[in-house]
C-alpha cells in the first residue's frame, strides 16, 4: 500500500458513479475502468452506500448524483470529459452548496493531476481513522486557558472523539512506580534522582492511557509540579515521539489539533506558546517538545516554577507549517512559515523558535487569535491541511 509522508493510505474510496436514465448497461463498467486510470484497484470501492466521490459519466445525472449523495458526509464530485457530463456535475454542485452539503468539484483527470484526487483520499481516511477513539483528560483544563475547553460533546461531534475526564486523586501516587526505561536510557548521564523521578511520571501516565484503552490523553501538569516539584515534560515528549498524542496543560483545543495534524500527515505536532510577535515573526517556546523534532537537547529546569526538567532543544531552521483550532472547533489558523533563528529569551520557555510567516498570519494572530498555543509540523502542509479543515467544515481564518 502506497504511503505519504508516514501515513498509511490503506482507506479505500467509496466512490458512486452517476448517469443519465436510460444510460447502456455497459455504464458500470465503464465507470470503474475510467477510475482505474486514476486509482490503483485497491484503492477504491465502487457502492452507492455514502459514497466519498460521485463519478458523472453523463448529463442528466444530477438526481442520481442527489439520492447518492449523503448529506452528512462530504462529497468530490468528478466528471469524465465530455459527453455533458461536467455540466451535470456543475448542476448537482450548485444544489449541494445552496443545500449547505460540503463539496468539491473537479474534471477526473485534473483532480488526479492536482493530486486532489489522492488528497480527498487521505483526508478522508484520516478523518476515518479518528471516529470512534478514546482520549483522557488527565486532571483539568488548565484555568489559565480560558479559549481551549473543547467540551466532550463537541469533540465527539466535530471529530467522532471520546473523551475520558480522569482526576488526578483517582490515580496511584507516581512515586510508586518503577522508572521509564526508555527514557532513562535516553538521558542515561543526567541527574539520576530527577531523571528517575521524570521517569516514574511517564510510567504512570502509560499505565493510565493502557488501562483506560486511550489513543491520547491531555495533561493538566502544573498542579503535578506545584505539589510534587515534577514535571511531565520529559514525559510528555517521549511519549509523542512514540507516536501517543500528549498535550500539555489540559489544552483539548491543542489535543484535537494534534490529533488531526498526526493523522494527516503522521507527524505529532509541537505544542507551544506564543511568546511574542515581531514585524515579520512569531516566537514560540515551550518546555516540552517531541525529542524527535529537536536536536543537541538539554534538561534545564521548568521554567516557570523552577522545579525538575524541562526539554530545551534547537529545532532544526526548515519549513513549517503552523495551526491551530477555535475551541468549538469551526474555525482554524493556518500559515506556512520558516525558521529562522534559535532564541535564547531567558524570559520563555525553554525550547524556543523564531518564525517567519506573512504578514497575513501575523495580523490574524495579533487581532483574531484562537488561542495562546499554536502547533507547529516540520514541512510545508498547509494544501493538505486546508482540503481537511475545509472537508469537516471549518472556517480558515483569513
Amino acid at each position: 500500500m502506497k504511503m505519504i509522508a508516514g501515513v498509511d493510505l490503506k482507506y479505500r474510496l467509496r466512490v458512486a458513479w452517476a448517469a443519465h436514465t436510460g444510460a447502456p448497461a455497459t455504464t458500470a463498467f465503464n465507470a470503474e475502468e475510467h477510475l482505474g486510470r486514476f486509482l490503483a484497484r485497491d484503492t477504491f470501492t465502487i457502492t452507492d452506500d455514502h459514497p466519498d466521490v460521485i463519478l458523472f459519466m453523463s448529463g442528466g445525472s444530477e438526481r442520481r448524483a442527489l439520492a447518492l449523495a449523503d448529506p452528512q458526509r462530504p462529497v468530490l464530485l468528478l466528471s469524465i470529459r465530455g459527453n455533458n457530463a461536467y455540466a451535470a456535475a456543475t448542476e448537482a454542485m450548485a444544489w449541494m452548496i445552496n443545500n449547505g452539503m460540503t463539496a468539491m468539484l473537479s474534471d477526473i483527470s485534473e483532480a488526479a493531476e492536482s493530486g486532489l484526487l489522492e488528497g480527498w483520499q487521505r483526508v478522508a481516511g484520516a478523518w476515518e481513522s479518528l471516529k470512534g477513539i478514546r482520549t483522557g483528560l488527565i486532571g483539568t483544563v488548565s484555568e489559565w486557558l480560558v479559549a481551549s475547553d473543547v467540551s466532550a460533546a463537541t469533540l465527539k461531534d466535530r471529530l467522532g472523539v471520546t473523551l475520558v475526564g480522569i482526576p488526578w486523586n483517582d490515580l496511584p501516587d507516581y512515586t510508586m512506580s518503577e522508572p521509564d526505561v526508555n527514557l532513562l536510557s535516553r538521558f542515561g548521564g543526567t541527574d539520576p534522582e530527577q531523571l528517575g523521578e521524570a521517569a516514574k511520571v511517564l510510567t504512570l501516565l502509560r499505565k493510565v492511557i493502557s488501562e483506560n484503552d486511550l489513543h491520547a490523553a491531555g495533561v493538566e501538569c502544573f498542579s503535578l509540579v506545584q505539589q510534587r516539584k515534577v514535571t511531565a515534560c520529559l514525559a510528555l515528549a517521549q511519549l509523542n515521539t512514540e507516536g501517543t498524542v500528549a498535550a500539555c496543560e489540559g489544552d483539548l483545543a491543542s489535543l484535537a489539533g494534534m490529533l488531526a495534524g498526526k493523522a494527516l500527515t503522521g507527524k505529532v505536532p509541537w505544542m507551544a506558546n506564543t511568546t511574542c510577535l515581531t514585524e515579520k515573526t512569531v516566537i514560540l517556546s515551550h518546555c516540552t517538545a517531541p525529542f524527535d523534532l529537536v536536536r543537541e537537547v538539554n534538561l534545564p529546569s521548568h521554567f516557570e516554577t523552577g522545579y525538575s526538567l524541562a526539554v530545551d532543544g534547537d529545532i532544526p531552521l526548515q519549513e513549517v507549517t503552523l495551526f491551530r483550532f477555535s475551541e468549538k472547533l469551526d474555525r482554524v489558523f493556518l500559515e506556512e512559515g520558516t525558521i529562522i533563528s534559535r532564541p535564547r529569551l531567558r524570559d520563555a520557555c525553554r525550547t524556543q523558535a523564531e518564525i517567519e510567516i506573512p504578514s497575513r498570519g501575523l495580523a490574524l494572530l495579533r487581532n483574531r487569535p484562537l488561542g495562546n498555543h499554536l502547533l507547529m509540523i516540520p514541512g510545508r502542509h498547509s494544501r493538505l491541511l486546508e482540503l481537511a479543515f475545509r472537508y469537516k467544515g471549518f472556517e480558515v481564518l483569513t
